[in-house]
């Protein structure tokens, strides 16, 4: 493990400014700046990132990389920021980290992109057609009509089809599925060393006179187990509303689950 710093300078007229960021490099064999820049690539590939790339004027220099990307996503690049000293580097700040060629429209957000458009009607479905389409053609012809529009359509228009059916939604899924995790393991800190965390779900849960279905954090101690917190982690209807798998999110963070 060791400790990088870089410098970066930008230029306003005559006027220059030095911006430092420290790092906390976890594997030696890395090349860091390489791997800021494949880390910056792989985050505005992501939802959230996407949308910061693009309120950014579809820049994202070393200020935005600093401040935007949580250590989370960076760990599994080798290394996350710090505040430590270590080897200084001095880089241009308005230098871009990634841009349109690193932009890859995945097959999942060409799923996701042709699920909203079928979910927003013969309005949206003609938008990207750019035709009409025919009342008389059932779903799996204009499914295929889709993916051949699809497969003849650049990347960034693409992308504009994304962001105008589905960025907006997908953040808000993303940020909830974040909160979720945040409030699992805030609920981590209520359980003894001789207990275990665990999340269940109850489909009716009478609270404060209302009647509640969702998942629970909930403590485990070997034989039964016992709601932590009177309010559910999420409820069902956030669940359908944000597309969230708690199972698969009780799978990352290594919890175990009931429901």
């Amino acid at each position: 493990m060791r400790k990088e710093i870089i410098t970066s300078i930008s230029q306003d007229g005559l006027d220059s400014h030095t911006s430092v960021f420290v790092f906390t490099v976890h594997d030696d064999s890395i090349n860091l700046i390489e791997k800021i820049k494949e880390a910056a690539a792989a985050y505005i590939n992501t939802d959230i990132g996407l949308q910061e790339y693009q309120h950014n004027c579809k820049n994202f220099n070393w200020g935005d990389f600093f401040t935007a990307i949580p250590n989370s996503f960076l760990l599994p690049y080798g290394f996350e920021k710090d505040t430590s000293d270590a080897v200084e580097h001095t880089v241009n700040f308005d230098e871009q980290l990634a841009g349109e060629d690193d932009l890859h429209f995945s097959d999942e957000k060409w799923k996701i992109l042709k699920r909203e458009l079928f979910m927003n009607g013969t309005e949206a479905l003609e938008d990207f057609i750019d035709n009409e389409v025919d009342e008389n053609l059932e779903k799996d012809s204009i499914e295929k009509l889709l993916d051949e529009i699809a497969d003849q359509m650049p990347e960034e228009a693409l992308y504009d089809f994304y962001s105008k059916y589905c960025l907006e939604q997908q953040v808000m899924c993303e940020q909830r599925k974040q909160q979720l995790i945040s409030a699992i393991e805030d609920a981590g800190k209520f359980i003894s060393s001789s207990d275990e965390l665990e999340v269940d779900y109850f489909d009716d849960v009478e609270i404060n006179g209302e009647h509640k279905a969702g998942w629970f954090a909930c403590r485990y101690d070997g034989h039964s187990s016992t709601r932590l917190l009177e309010e559910p982690l999420i409820t069902d209807d956030e669940v359908l509303e944000f597309d969230i798998n708690v199972a698969d999110v009780c799978n990352e963070l290594h919890i175990a689950y009931c429901g």
